[in-house]
């Protein structure tokens, strides 16, 4: 196996067991077991050993999520069209919405280089283009002349109303063939909701 194949079943493996079991409840015991090294050999790869393996756990996540955020927004022309987009980027797989919440929760188990450098590209990745995307529209007009960070935060509360698929669905995300009629339209009507509240007046 090569290297780079070897680095990325050590990251696969934490981040199984980081949303199974927590940042406290990791064994690199049994990550290494799995993936078929010696603990020294993980070292090697991860010289700073749990947490630099969390960081690049989470920057991996953050990166992945940042792209798909990119996408909802390039991809779409309207704001509502943005919009319904985002709502949906978790929609589909209630495992990748653990594992942004475990990661989140972990912060509080490393040191503040690792918390910072995870916060700063979250914030960057994830939280500034909707923050951007909201000063436009009031820019736009489209939007009520309010803080964009409030706006946001609004936004994010009520799209939390989009369930996630639950687990026991059999077919993997991958392989659904896109969003459910069900979860668009609940999606849809959020939207709806929330530019009818936050409509310029």
């Amino acid at each position: 196996m090569s290297p780079e194949a070897t680095r990325e079943q050590i990251l696969d493996g934490f981040a199984e067991q980081l949303l199974d079991a927590g940042y406290r409840g990791i064994s690199l015991q049994a990550i290494t077991d799995a993936v078929g090294i010696k603990r020294p050999s993980m070292y090697h790869h991860f010289p700073n050993g749990k947490e630099q393996i969390y960081a690049e756990v989470a920057l991996r996540m953050i990166e992945a999520d940042a792209a798909d955020v990119t996408a909802s927004l390039v991809e779409n022309e309207t704001l509502h069209d943005k919009l319904v987009a985002l709502a949906l980027l978790h929609s589909e797989d209630p495992r990748k919405t653990a594992l942004d919440q475990r990661i989140f929760d972990a912060t509080r188990y490393v040191s503040d280089e690792t918390r910072t450098l995870v916060s700063t590209r979250y914030v960057a990745g994830l939280l500034t283009p909707v923050r951007d995307l909201m000063a436009d529209a009031i820019a736009a007009g489209d939007l009520r002349d309010e803080d964009p960070g409030l706006l946001m935060e609004a936004f994010f509360g009520m799209t939390s109303a989009v369930p996630a698929l639950p687990e026991d669905v059999g077919m993997p995300p991958s392989k659904r063939g896109g969003k459910r009629p069900a979860t668009v339209a609940l999606a849809e009507r959020v939207v709806a909701l929330f530019l009818e509240g936050a409509a310029a007046r």
